[in-house]
């Protein structure tokens, strides 16, 4: 079986972004894989390693979340109370997401 590609390749590593990866937009417009991004952002820092790393594990912890929402939206049925509650909680994660890649760009030289 193949894996369902997304139509972006990474911005940092040129290689197709699969949907069951985790990947994140940057502020240039870039789609990135999650483990690019965290590789050069831990060889770029600004700040001591371990902050970094707490605030990549944060952003891991919402990638994860957006992924684990999706899976379970597919799941639910047509019940569309639990399909909205579900869909507007993985917005939440999708913005925690975007609020944590703006500050692993800002605390290291991820986009030059």
């Amino acid at each position: 079986m193949s894996r369902p590609q997304t139509k972006w390749n990474c911005g940092l590593c040129g290689n197709p972004i699969y949907w069951d990866e985790l990947f994140t937009f940057l502020s240039n417009k870039a789609v990135v894989h999650y483990t690019c991004l965290r590789e050069k952002a831990l060889k770029t820092s600004k700040i001591g390693e371990e902050t970094m790393r707490i605030v990549l594990d944060s952003l891991e912890d919402e990638l994860n979340k957006i992924v684990v929402y999706k899976q379970r939206i597919a799941k639910v049925g047509e019940n569309e109370e639990i399909k909205k509650v579900l869909d507007q909680t993985e917005k939440d994660a999708e913005k925690n997401a975007a609020l944590l890649t703006r500050l692993v760009e800002k605390l290291s030289s991820v986009v030059s």
